[in-house]
C-alpha cells in the first residue's frame, strides 16, 4: 500500500479502538458500519441492514444488494436439509388443512417444536375444525422433524422478509439514548486491532477520513498522519438496538401486520449443532461445512445496531 493508504489504514484501526472505548462497547462483537445512506428511513431500510452477512472485519462498507444475505443463507440451509412428510396430516385435515397453515403462519410458538405447535394447533381445532381434533397425532408425527414446517413458513413468506423490530421502534429507543463522548490523540493512540473478534482484519478505507485521491491527496493524507490528529466526538444520543427475523406474529404492529413469520431458530439451531445425514440431506449441494465451516457462508450474523444521533 501506498504511504497515504498505510497512514489511513492506522488512522482507521486507532479511530475503531476510540470508539469502543469511548462507547463502551465490546471489540469481541462491534463493526464499524458506513456506506451511501445507511441511516434507515423505513422498516425495510432497517431490515436490510440486518439481513447484511457482516464480514469478518473491524469495519464494513454496507451494500443493500450484498449478496450474502441472512434470509437466503438460511433458505439455502433449510433447503438441504432432510425434511418430514405430512401427508397424513394433510389427508386427515382435507378441506381444513389450507385454513390450518395460513393460521399457523400467522401463530408460530416458540421454541418450536412438536409440543408447542400442537398446543396451537389444538386451540384452533377447537374453534375453527373440531371434527379435526383427532388429526393432531399425525401433526406430532410430523413434527418429529420440524424442518417440513420450517420450510413452509419460509416459503409462505415470498421473499418479504420481516425482522421483529420497526423503524418506529428504533426512534423511540434512539430518544431515550443516553450522551456520549471520547477523544483520539493520534500520537498516543493505539491502532492494534488483533485481539478483536475480527483478528486484526480491516476492510479497506473510511470514507469520512478520506477526500479525493490523487497526488495532493497522498501528500496531505501523510503529512496530517505523521503531524498527529486530536479529534473530539460527541453524540448527544446513543442506544443499542436489537433486532431478530421475524419468527412469532405480531397483529399488534401495523408495520409487521402484513408480513409473515418466516424464520425458526430451533431449525437453525438444529442444522449447526448436527453435522450428520439424520439432519443433513448429503445428495443436496449445501453441507454443513459450506454453512457454517471456516470459509462458510453463514459464520455471522447482526443482533444489534449501536445507533447515534446528534453527532459533533
Amino acid at each position: 500500500m501506498s504511504a497515504s493508504s498505510d497512514a489511513m489504514q492506522t488512522l482507521s484501526a486507532q479511530w475503531y479502538n476510540a470508539m469502543v472505548a469511548g462507547l463502551s462497547l465490546s471489540n469481541q462483537q462491534f463493526q464499524l458500519f458506513q456506506g451511501t445512506g445507511t441511516t434507515p428511513k423505513t422498516s425495510q431500510d432497517l431490515w436490510s441492514i440486518f439481513n447484511a452477512v457482516p464480514p469478518q472485519s473491524v469495519n464494513n462498507f454496507y451494500d443493500p444488494t450484498q449478496a450474502n444475505s441472512f434470509a437466503s443463507d438460511y433458505g439455502l440451509i433449510l433447503s438441504s436439509l432432510v425434511t418430514g412428510s405430512d401427508s397424513d396430516f394433510q389427508s386427515c385435515m382435507g378441506d381444513f388443512y389450507g385454513q390450518w397453515l395460513t393460521y399457523f403462519k400467522a401463530n408460530v410458538p416458540s421454541p418450536f417444536n412438536a409440543s408447542t405447535v400442537s398446543d396451537v394447533f389444538n386451540t384452533w381445532a377447537m374453534i375453527n375444525a373440531p371434527g379435526q381434533a383427532g388429526c393432531a397425532s399425525a401433526l406430532t408425527k410430523a413434527f418429529i422433524n420440524p424442518v417440513l414446517y420450517a420450510t413452509k413458513i419460509f416459503a409462505g413468506a415470498n421473499g418479504s422478509y420481516a425482522w421483529n423490530q420497526t423503524i418506529d421502534a428504533l426512534q423511540n429507543a434512539l430518544s431515550g439514548g443516553q450522551s456520549k463522548s471520547f477523544t483520539l490523540n493520534t500520537a498516543t493512540a493505539s491502532s492494534d486491532i488483533s485481539h478483536t473478534w475480527a483478528s486484526g482484519s480491516a476492510s479497506g478505507l473510511f470514507d469520512f477520513f478520506s477526500i479525493d485521491g490523487g497526488a495532493s491527496y497522498d501528500n496531505l493524507t501523510t503529512n496530517l498522519t505523521s503531524a498527529g490528529l486530536n479529534i473530539s466526538a460527541s453524540y448527544q444520543k446513543v442506544t443499542t438496538f436489537a433486532a431478530g427475523p421475524y419468527a412469532q406474529a405480531n397483529s399488534n404492529n401495523p408495520a409487521l401486520s402484513s408480513y409473515s413469520p418466516w424464520y425458526a431458530s430451533s431449525v437453525l439451531a438444529l442444522a449447526y449443532t448436527t453435522k450428520d445425514n439424520t439432519v443433513w440431506n448429503n445428495a443436496k449441494p449445501v453441507t454443513w461445512d459450506k454453512a457454517f465451516g471456516a470459509a462458510g457462508f453463514l459464520q455471522r450474523m447482526a443482533t444489534a445496531l449501536v445507533v447515534a444521533d446528534g453527532i459533533n
